[in-house]
């Protein structure tokens, strides 16, 4: 299934399913056989099951493609800037040729056709506002390219710098301008947390930092405010069929757009939501929370990140890690996660005060997140809604 086009049959454009739709074929199923995926594709409704891949999804190259490059062309990168071996050098450029560059593999720079929902009609033929969270990899993309012209590499040429730059700027007017783009920076969940990375991350290397520095600020004096209750919990997330995923999902969106932020010289660490909460805790709250059937390790790069940014004076963040997962400190998160990298967060500053000792001021009462201001339920992602009321008890809990 590897030789599947886009609608737009360019191979260059990127093409991915949405996960949670599944073919609701049973009014046919008797009548005609289907001999091939395509049809079942073009001609069955796709129906909404929050929570459960359809796996065929995973069959498309796009989404392992966008893996694979993230991770490598950060390995890579790193390496080289601990080691100057020429080869990883080397190896990371040419992974970005090939994604980015190449006028035989490049990846068109637009999100299209990213979580297409199949079926019949015209609404199966493009994307959907979740699919730019599929190049969510960019931001280690750009923190390996920052890597390699920081270290003086020489396979980082002008002319290379030049394209990639070139390319950004594409993307940036994609995700500044589509209406599925404009969607997607409008959600109150997961999605418009890691709209607000790309979006930043790109800025950045296009040489607008000031651009990246609004973007973020925009953020945390928006979306944010409504997505932490006082508790750390995150309603958006938690009225989903996965919450304890979810919530480390958006945990780790926020984590980096306090990250860019950092290096842009911001505390957005300290940043509190309407009803007074922190990054630190919501990861204080999910640490406290029950997985049940869902992997608790998602949670432990998180805490890690947290350590890092407020301290961790009393050990609790050193005793969940070591307890959840004995080999953290051989994990590649633990390399990136030392408060040495984040120069412009509490714990570097030295403003970390105990939680005992810190005032806080007035409860403040519930109302009904901003993004509800012209609609009684909002979507979560395709097909999943939620509303006011359905979120208010993860507010006052």
């Amino acid at each position: 299934m590897n030789n599947i086009l886009p609608p737009s049959n360019d191979s260059h454009d990127y093409l991915s399913w949405a996960p949670y739709h599944w073919p609701d074929c049973n009014w046919c199923a008797k009548a005609k056989a289907f001999s091939t995926p395509d049809e079942t594709w073009t001609t069955c409704p796709y129906i909404t099951l929050d929570g459960q891949v359809n796996p065929d999804v995973r069959t498309l190259n796009g989404p392992v493609a966008i893996t694979s490059v993230s991770q490598a062309v950060l390995y890579t990168a790193v390496s080289y800037g601990l080691t100057r071996l020429p080869d990883y050098s080397r190896r990371a450029a040419q992974w970005i040729d090939a994604f980015f560059l190449s006028s035989s593999t490049r990846m068109n720079p637009h999100m299209k056709f990213g979580q297409i929902v199949r079926g019949p009609g015209p609404s199966g033929q493009l994307g959907t506002y979740t699919g730019i969270l599929d190049l969510r990899g960019l931001v280690k993309i750009i923190n390996g390219i920052l890597i390699l012209k920081s270290s003086g590499s020489p396979d980082w040429t002008a002319s290379r710098d030049q394209e990639m730059r070139a390319w950004t700027l594409r993307y940036i007017a994609w995700l500044e301008n589509s209406s599925i783009a404009k969607m997607t920076a409008s959600r109150a969940n997961n999605h418009g947390s890691f709209y607000v990375s790309q979006l930043a991350v790109t800025k950045i290397l296009a040489g607008d930092q000031q651009g990246a520095i609004d973007v973020l600020q925009h953020f945390f004096k928006s979306q944010f405010r409504d997505q932490l209750a006082g508790s750390g919990e995150q309603p958006f997330e938690a009225v989903r069929t996965r919450p304890f995923h979810y919530r480390c999902f958006n945990i780790e969106a926020l984590i980096t757009n306090a990250k860019i932020g950092d290096f842009l010289g911001l505390d957005l660490w300290s940043t509190r939501s309407k009803y007074g909460a922190t990054i630190q805790t919501a990861v204080d709250y999910a640490i406290k929370t029950k997985p049940d059937d869902e992997d608790v390790h998602e949670l432990v790069p998180h805490v890690a990140s947290v350590a890092a940014a407020y301290g961790d004076p009393d050990g609790k963040y050193a005793a969940f890690m070591s307890k959840t997962m004995e080999d953290y400190e051989s994990k590649p998160f633990w390399f990136y996660d030392q408060t040495q990298a984040l120069p412009n967060s509490p714990a570097a500053r030295k403003t970390k005060r105990r939680q005992d000792n810190v005032v806080f001021g007035p409860v403040i009462e519930f109302s009904c997140p901003m993004v509800f201001d012209k609609s009684d339920k909002v979507e979560l992602d395709m097909g999943v809604y939620t509303t006011c009321n359905e979120l208010r008890a993860f507010y006052e809990y």
